[in-house]
């Protein structure tokens, strides 16, 4: 897991095959049945940093 996550989030480039489109549809899907659990309406903030 390491290799995915860094101390501010997920780090990586686009594209890459580290972070691809598959990696990023398997993460959101996980992200969504963990944080799902329990609750009626879940919210979820996704922001960037344009720099």
């Amino acid at each position: 897991m390491r290799r995915y996550f860094g101390t501010d989030g997920i780090r990586g480039r686009v594209g890459s095959p580290t972070i691809s489109a598959d990696f990023a549809v398997r993460l959101g899907r996980a992200a969504g049945a963990v944080l799902g659990r329990g609750h009626q309406h879940p919210l979820v903030l996704i922001g960037k940093d344009t720099r």
